[in-house]
């Protein structure tokens, strides 16, 4: 089976295919043409999985694309390929349609061809089910037994299973358990009920409690979409026992799982049951033409179906003809297909178990029937130390989605995850693959693994990349000999009482997307590329944030607490760029998530906080939101302070700009450093001067109102004095603030250019996402203190002028150094002081204080730096050296 060497053939053929696939641009005619007029969501998820492949051509399990790159299909269309694509007796029986020249929509009028594929349907269904009803697909059969249902009993109520799929039709789909694909369509429809799935006791107690009420129960003998779950033992007898009991219709489901798909002509044959009503579909076609089908017993007939439930393309001849080839190849020989399914699927799951077996930790279980089987990944994200793509995946259950993009581009296998479980790969080929084709998926299934298990992401989504940029051959981490993988860390769980936080991020440029998965070996400029390709495939099941790291946090007081860390995965400016309402929405999403995980308290890192106005825009949070902004104040100016002292700065007379200063954190920060500096200026931005010199002028006041109640600062600097001596001379604040700007004591100014070069300290607290404080803007032997993200301060700042003193201020020490094993672009046992805030707030849930909106307490900034120093927190100060190995304070 799957332990069978790769043989060097085997091996050419898939280098082969890579390098085939490499020539081929990133969408051709087709997929645009497919983007632009048919269905742009679908064409986007495909191209974000890498299953964006076109087919020219079908034959048997194989598929073509337009460059003859051969692919072997295990997807079989969702079970509509019994026979494999293009099956010569099908169209033996479509080209005998059109040599008979018989008519193929005649109603209304007797249905010849209808009646003979009726008559062949009924012979082989169970039991007493000998009529037919012909519709054009599954969930049209749906439709119509829940209508044969209601009408013979004349009751309404219809009971179905959570997580079951029953079509996209509006009672279908009212059916189904699934509440996130009902919702926007206004389903379920009046008349529906949920239970769990394979629970007899839930079944017995609902019966029990509307006696008199149910027309139907509805059941899949496995859940397709649901993960490939079959029924456990004795529960369709106990639905059948307890329908006949209560005058309800059992309808089994068996438009996925009928006709041979188990290994029997109907899944219900496994139990032993017999169904009043009975859905087909899918295999019925042959792999050619779409069809459906009802088939039931007289008992479930009534006038009003039969005269009042009619389809104009249903039971046409064209259809019935080549469903009468079907069922004749599933008959054929005492069915020995139908009996060789039976055996190849025990094949092929030994095969998935032993493949299972040499990946256990990555592989949770392998389940189904027949040829309808199920490999669930892990959704375990510590599974993937360290790995930023696989961790986050795995915890949003996408990892197998993509697991078939590497599959179909890698080695010319074509899979699919299951529509409701996402974590499931669905292996369901045709009913007629070779032993060979099975062993081939289980080889090409246990290297995909591998590469996974090796956390060897750069080959993993190299397929994502434009080719130009994909990594050569011979240049995998394991080709280069460098170790992969490694020892899973230890899980994290809550303790009793423990405080959950979590906090909310988002790569600030193109460092931090480089640090995200180090293991993909790519620059920034790329992984933003691959993100943003990725991106492409989230769906209404996918959260919009991805767990990137767990941790645990100990005090110096010997407290702890529990936190998860997620990132968006969009850069700042694309956060920017989007309509407000949209990002808001993101950030809205991943805070409730957070919350539906267990968080007791959600921080706001980066953007986050500011696309949500300071969390102001979220709505309908049950936990405190803080925005990070208080603790990074108080960080900012420590920074700011030390590195003036470094450079022999006297705070007294310095002149102090800064950047942002009408924002929350640079306001904030301003009231705290006019207590002690010589003069301030406060810096807006220009891109709406009226609007940023109003909130300047507001905030000159607010400086001056502070200093006028600050009495009591220690070494108050120039500023503070200027305001002290005319407040107790009983001058008011507005004169106040006037003399002192027409003195150049208190400046306001949107020209970061012409104001800079004054500062002897410059604190960056912007919102842009540029890189404003340019080398030959900076005063001789400055200090410079940026706490923007995105920095403010490039790298070539420190490159061309080692005479300034330049330092992240929104850094900091964690409690014994201890590292949050997550990978921020900053060195170990560091993190931002808005990410530390969410850890010293979490400490607080008693009495719960966090910066909200764009006023920031100064009594809240100093409560914080008390807490934080009390639990262990200190600000971080690189020296030159660590500097120097960063590659820059932002690197």
């Amino acid at each position: 089976m799957a332990s069978t060497p790769l043989t060097s053939t085997a091996e050419e053929k898939r280098a082969a295919l890579r390098a085939r696939l490499s020539s081929v641009a990133a969408r051709d005619e087709t997929a645009e043409r497919y983007r632009r007029h048919a269905n742009p969501y679908i064409a986007r998820m495909l191209d974000g999985l890498g299953l964006d492949v076109h087919y020219v051509r079908g034959e048997g399990t194989r598929l073509y694309d337009p460059a003859g790159n051969e692919y072997l299909d295990f997807a079989g269309a969702y079970g509509a390929l019994p026979f494999g694509h293009n099956p010569p007796e099908m169209w033996k029986a479509i080209s005998a349609v059109q040599d008979s020249g018989e008519p193929s929509i005649t109603l209304p009028s007797v249905l010849g061809a209808s009646a003979l594929l009726a008559e062949r349907l009924a012979t082989i269904a169970p039991g007493h089910l000998d009529q037919v009803w012909q519709c054009n697909s599954g969930a049209e059969a749906v439709e119509a037994a829940l209508k044969l249902a209601r009408a013979a009993t004349g009751r309404r109520l219809v009971v179905s299973t959570r997580n079951s799929f029953h079509g996209k039709t509006l009672g279908a789909l009212s059916a189904t358990g699934r509440p996130r694909y009902q919702t926007p369509f206004g389903a379920p429809s009046a008349g529906f009920h949920h239970i769990p799935f394979g629970d007899p006791e839930a079944l017995k107690q609902f019966f029990d409690e509307h006696p008199e009420d149910i027309a139907a129960f509805i059941v899949e003998p496995v859940q397709g979409e649901g993960g490939i779950v079959p029924a456990p033992r004795g529960y369709l007898a106990t639905a059948r026992e307890l329908c006949t009991r209560y005058g309800a219709k059992l309808i089994v489901d068996e438009v996925q799982t009928g006709l041979g798909r188990t290994g029997r002509m109907f899944a219900c044959e496994h139990h032993g049951v017999v169904p009043d009503i009975m859905p087909l579909a899918k295999a019925l076609g042959g792999g050619m033409v779409p069809i459906g089908a009802v088939v039931f017993g007289q008992d479930s007939l009534s006038e009003d179906f039969g005269l009042r439930h009619t389809s104009t393309f249903g039971g046409n001849a064209f259809c019935s003809r080549v469903g009468l080839g079907a069922v004749d190849l599933l008959t054929a020989d005492d069915q020995t297909l139908v009996r060789q399914v039976a055996q190849r699927g025990d094949y092929l799951l030994a095969g998935l178990r032993e493949v299972a077996s040499r990946h256990p930790e990555l592989v949770a279980d392998v389940r189904g029937q027949g040829l309808l089987l199920g490999v669930q990944l892990s959704d375990d994200p510590d599974l993937h130390a360290q790995q930023g793509l696989f961790r986050s995946l795995a915890d949003q259950e996408g990892l197998a989605g993509f697991l078939c993009g590497y599959l179909l581009r890698n080695e010319g296998i074509r899979l699919a995850p299951a529509y409701f479980a996402n974590s499931v790969l669905r292996v369901e080929p045709p009913l007629n693959v070779s032993e060979a084709d099975c062993d081939t998926l289980l080889g090409a299934l246990d290297r995909g693994l591998d590469v996974i298990e090796r956390g060897d992401s750069a080959r993993f989504f190299a397929h994502l990349l434009p080719a130009s940029e994909r990594p050569t051959a011979g240049t995998s981490r394991e080709e280069d000999g460098q170790e992969l993988g490694g020892s899973h860390p230890e899980r994290l769980r809550t303790r009793d009482g423990e405080p959950r936080w979590a906090f909310i991020a988002h790569p600030t440029d193109l460092a931090s997307y480089e640090s995200y998965d180090s293991r993909l070996g790519l620059p920034g400029e790329q992984v933003r590329v691959l993100f943003d390709r990725m991106n492409q495939c989230r769906n209404v099941d996918t959260a919009a944030a991805m767990l990137v790291g767990r941790c645990r946090v100990e005090t110096d007081t010997g407290e702890s607490s529990y936190g998860e860390i997620f990132a968006l995965p969009y850069g700042a400016q694309r956060l920017l760029d989007m309509p407000s309402a949209k990002s808001a929405a993101l950030v809205q999403e991943a805070v409730d998530d957070a919350v539906s995980r267990g968080a007791q308290l959600v921080g706001l890192g980066a953007y986050t906080s500011v696309i949500t106005a300071n969390a102001t825009a979220l709505r309908d949070v049950p936990v405190p939101v803080t925005t990070g902004n208080a603790y990074t104040v108080a960080a900012a100016v420590d920074g700011l302070e030390q590195a003036a002292q470094q450079q022999g700065i006297e705070l007294g007379d310095a002149c102090c700009v800064v950047l942002g200063g009408a924002g929350a954190i640079g306001l904030a920060s301003s009231l705290l450093l006019s207590e002690k500096v010589g003069r301030l200026v406060l810096v807006g931005n220009p891109a709406n001067r009226a609007r940023s010199e109003r909130r300047l002028a507001a905030a000159l006041k607010s400086v001056v109102g502070h200093l006028m109640q600050a009495d009591d600062v220690e070494q108050a600097g120039a500023l503070a004095q200027a305001v002290r001596t005319r407040a107790s001379s009983g001058v008011d604040a507005q004169a106040i603030t006037a003399e002192l700007v027409g003195q150049g004591l208190l400046t306001a100014s949107v020209d970061a250019e012409t104001v800079l070069p004054a500062g002897d300290l410059v604190l960056a607290a912007t919102s842009t996402p540029d890189q404003l404080i340019q080398p030959e803007l900076v005063r001789r032997g400055a200090a410079v203190c940026d706490v923007s993200q995105p920095p403010n301060v490039g790298p070539q700042l420190k490159a061309a002028r080692p005479d300034l003193r330049v330092v992240a201020g929104g850094l900091v020490e964690m409690p014994g150094g201890r590292d949050l094993g997550v990978d921020f672009g900053v060195p170990s046992g560091v993190t931002y002081a808005c990410t530390a805030e969410t850890m010293i707030l979490a400490h607080r849930l008693h009495d719960p204080v966090v910066s909200h909106g764009d006023k920031l307490s100064v009594d809240l900034v100093r409560m914080l730096r008390d807490e934080a120093r009390k639990l262990g927190y200190r600000l971080y100060l690189p020296t030159e050296t660590d500097q120097e190995r960063q590659g820059g304070p932002h690197a």
